[in-house]
């Protein structure tokens, strides 16, 4: 694609009343091309574009994507484009374009879902590590929305084996802020995808349509935590809608973050305890058997016993020392017999590469 077919793409994505969805598609489909289509009279682009268009605003935030999109390394993919994800044509509205930053293979592999509550409990995030972890073991890449809580733990998880995070936002605008870090590593070692303009911000009305494409993307959706009023609800939502595989984790009854889940199951949807439950909900049984079981009943694999390779002696010692269940820094301190200062220093050092996780009331374990 030329850079002035992107800049016209650009434009028209952000000129009111068409957007990236059936108008630009339309209009691309009449005139062969965004050029040609940004040249349309008024009466055919509609009176409120033609007004925008080539306007100073416009303009300067089409020079801002494409800086943007070149800075970052940022693929545009045409639905026409063999790249395309070919899931996403099952949406009667599928985005025409799609940002894409990191791994592309990874859409070529067979994929499920892992969503749930931002405001997650220990139980949840647990659940969703062991799911996604397991499924990443045996080859499946996991998508999420890269939200706080369950998709954050889901995400960490399947790094090392292979994650997509929808966005909300631009291709680059990490959302949340807080997970600005673990956007820069899914875009080094996994695979970021949004539908709207570079800059766009994470508006409320864009979380269902990134909903939506996450139940596109997967064979199936695994709910682990969710309120009766949950993104993870909408995402479940869409995938019935799309056929696709609705699954659940259950949990206390009576726990807010239980409530919608066990709904769910009451309701039809496939139980999940561990993730052969997972695989053969989607029909890929066969990987779990291949793999000989390994990592896809929820055991620690033996590889996973060892330290990460590059870890320091004292970094690895305080790797052995964590297992899957959070214990205090003071225990982890007296287990591994050094001082507070080191071991938090040694803690951060983990963390940051992605091996640690820390938990409330001071405590870690092993991602």
């Amino acid at each position: 694609m030329s850079e002035s077919e992107l800049a016209a793409l650009l434009q028209l994505c952000l000129l009111p009343g068409i957007g990236n969805g059936q108008r630009l598609r339309e209009l691309l489909q009449r005139h062969g091309s965004a050029r040609a289509a940004l040249n349309a009279p008024a009466a055919e682009l509609g009176e409120e574009a033609a007004l925008a268009r080539g306007s100073v605003p416009i303009l300067g935030r089409v020079r801002a994507s494409m800086d943007a999109l070149r800075r970052l390394d940022v693929q545009v993919l045409h639905e026409k484009d063999p790249r395309y994800p070919w899931r996403l044509t099952h949406l009667g509205d599928a985005p025409p374009l799609l940002f894409a930053r990191g791994r592309l293979e990874l859409l070529e592999r067979p994929t499920v879902a892992v969503v749930g509550s931002r405001s997650s409990t220990e139980y949840g995030d647990s659940a969703a590590r062991m799911l996604a972890g397991g499924l990443a073991n045996v080859g499946v890449v996991v998508v999420s929305g890269l939200a706080r809580g369950i998709d954050t733990s889901a995400h960490v998880a399947a790094l090392e084996g292979g994650t997509i995070a929808v966005l909300a936002s631009g291709i680059d605008v990490p959302y949340p802020r807080r997970n600005t870090a673990l956007y820069e590593r899914i875009a080094r070692v996994g695979l970021l995808l949004s539908e709207t303009a570079p800059g766009t911000p994470a508006l409320s009305y864009l979380f269902p349509r990134r909903n939506r494409l996450i139940a596109a993307l997967a064979l199936g959706v695994v709910v682990v935590e969710a309120a009766v009023k949950s993104g993870a609800l909408s995402t479940a939502s869409h995938a019935t809608n799309l056929g696709r595989e609705v699954m659940a984790v259950p949990g206390p009854i009576g726990r807010r973050t239980s409530v919608g889940t066990n709904r769910l199951l009451r309701d039809g949807a496939t139980m999940v305890l561990e993730v052969r439950d997972v695989l053969d909900a989607v029909g890929l049984g066969a990987l779990a058997r291949a793999a000989g079981g390994a990592g896809a009943d929820g055991d620690e694999p033996d590889a996973a016993r060892e330290p990460p390779v590059g870890l320091t002696p004292a970094a690895s010692r305080v790797w052995r020392a964590l297992g899957p269940e959070p214990v205090h820094a003071d225990e982890l301190a007296d287990a591994c017999g050094v001082g507070a200062g080191a071991l938090l220093s040694t803690l951060l050092e983990l963390e940051l590469a992605g091996h640690v996780r820390q938990a409330p009331g001071g405590r870690y374990a092993r991602v």
